[in-house]
């Protein structure tokens, strides 16, 4: 199975059915991320997920577009598998720069300052290179209490030294989920958030488009591999 936050990151999957692929969308956040695989595992059967998502960058670098591979999670109940993370490593997309070995630091709001990035970058190794989401931790730890293998994949939206055109945690409802539609509001009064609203939006769709091309490649390596 594929799962992701939001369904714009599921999009380019959507568009056409992978065979033996299940996709889905969990909400952003840890909350909602455990909460809606917990549900769903509890139903049904998986014999492996591939989380998937945007994410920001903690190294200068990774640059907009391109793709993580996460080896190790933060503060994970579980760590991704070393069958899928083989597989994953042997996946080449043309003219998609591809990144291996990176840690996954998982927190409970969007980081939207650079500085708030710079700080968390201060926390890895002098070796180590990073990317920051909200879900990865709650991935890692639902499959651990199902016994499930899983893997950690993003796509760079925001770089390491550039504030998001907003801060999107003022726009979140109850349910932890970002309302879209508030955020429109907010960048109408806002010509410059506008902006970069319309350059993360481009990034973004070039992001599930890459990560759509890797996982239409990874998914029959993973299948031959499990048999």
């Amino acid at each position: 199975m594929v799962v992701a936050a939001l369904g714009r990151e599921l999009a380019g999957l959507n568009r056409e059915a992978i065979d033996g692929v299940t996709l889905l969308e969990t909400g952003e956040g840890a909350d909602n991320a455990r909460r809606c695989l917990d549900d769903w595992l509890e139903q049904s059967t998986a014999r492996a997920m591939v989380s998937i998502g945007f994410a920001g960058s903690l190294s200068n670098a990774l640059q907009a577009g391109d793709l993580v591979i996460a080896s190790k999670v933060r503060d994970g109940m579980a760590q991704p598998d070393n069958a899928l993370l083989s597989a994953a490593e042997t996946v080449q997309i043309a003219e998609v720069p591809v990144h291996k070995g990176i840690i996954a630091v998982t927190t409970d709001e969007i980081i939207w300052q650079a500085e708030s990035k710079r700080a968390l970058a201060a926390t890895l190794e002098p070796n180590e290179i990073g990317i920051v989401d909200m879900e990865s931790t709650a991935i890692a730890g639902v499959c651990a209490r199902h016994e499930l293998p899983f893997l950690i994949v993003r796509s760079i939206t925001d770089l390491l030294d550039e504030d998001l055109p907003l801060n999107f945690n003022l726009y979140r409802g109850e349910d932890g989920r970002v309302d879209s539609a508030r955020i429109v509001k907010a960048a109408l009064l806002r010509p410059r958030a506008l902006s970069g609203l319309l350059e993360l939006r481009r990034r973004s769709e070039l992001c599930a488009q890459r990560m759509s091309d890797f996982v239409r490649v990874l998914a029959p390596l993973i299948s031959q591999r499990r048999r």
